[in-house]
């Protein structure tokens, strides 16, 4: 019986942005039948939050699974050592068109403002206002960075670094970079092993790249119809698209066992 079901956001959960009513639906669906609904995300737990309180959510696995929070106060992180994030920093600052983005727990910081891929990046998913700090000396604890250049450029910052960083690239010009070993499977381990919950009795619906460790980790692992190839390639289950009511059809006849009201 599967009692945790976890959600990647964007492209599942949301579609071009927004939230389907029926995904609405299906949330309380879980609810009803006592199976909890957890946020798994790229993004950071301050950019997650209105979402996780409008949905009434409580648990969020986000950076890629190097935080994990509870109504958005940290219970476990795998923050990036300190010399790895100033010398990126460095770099990025000084290279022209190069901008790194940092996700702290509680705000996001950018290493230069009018970046045109970070623009591009807004536009076409959304990010919340990063801050712009003076000095490094500012910048908190970090869980997952986004490097902006293009992927021929990227080299310098990778270069050595092959066991301290672990890669999703999810643009050209685009690259989430998290602390080794780290992906979402990781996080769900965790928060699963905090609950008590097995990997059989858990779920989860996602649709990039870098939801493939967690689709193959979970007891039940669910693509979403509008997902990457690579995805779908892999996946155990897929249901609709995002737009054509996924997660609600996902839920009732892949977690529930029910037929489909849609």
């Amino acid at each position: 019986m599967i009692k945790v079901v976890f959600f990647d956001i964007d492209g599942t959960l949301l579609h071009n942005k927004q939230l389907p009513e029926s995904t609405r639906r299906g949330l309380d669906l879980l609810k009803q039948h006592d199976i909890l609904p957890v946020l798994c995300t790229g993004r950071s737990e301050h950019e997650v939050a209105s979402l996780r309180e409008e949905l009434m959510i409580d648990w969020a696995i986000t950076c890629n699974g190097a935080h994990i929070g509870q109504s958005g106060r940290t219970v476990h992180g795998t923050p990036f050592p300190r010399e790895i994030l100033q010398d990126w920093w460095e770099q990025a600052r000084t290279r022209e068109g190069h901008t790194l983005l940092l996700y702290g727990a509680e705000k996001m910081f950018i290493s230069r403002d009018q970046c045109p891929y970070f623009l591009q990046a807004r536009q076409e998913i959304g990010f919340m206002e990063p801050h712009l700090p003076e000095t490094f000396e500012e910048i908190p604890e970090i869980y997952q960075c986004i490097l902006f250049c293009e992927q021929k450029e990227d080299r310098p910052y990778l270069e050595g670094r092959t066991d301290q960083v672990a890669l999703h690239r999810w643009r050209t010009w685009a690259i989430d970079l998290n602390p080794p070993a780290m992906n979402k499977s990781v996080g769900i381990a965790k928060l699963l092993d905090h609950l008590g919950v097995s990997r059989e009795e858990s779920a989860a619906f996602g649709d990039g790249k870098n939801d493939i460790e967690m689709i193959q980790f979970v007891g039940r692992g669910i693509a979403m119809g509008n997902a990457c190839p690579e995805l779908l390639a892999c996946a155990p289950h897929v249901t609709r698209h995002a737009g054509e009511d996924g997660i609600l059809h996902g839920i009732e006849t892949l977690i529930l066992g029910q037929s489909p009201s849609t």
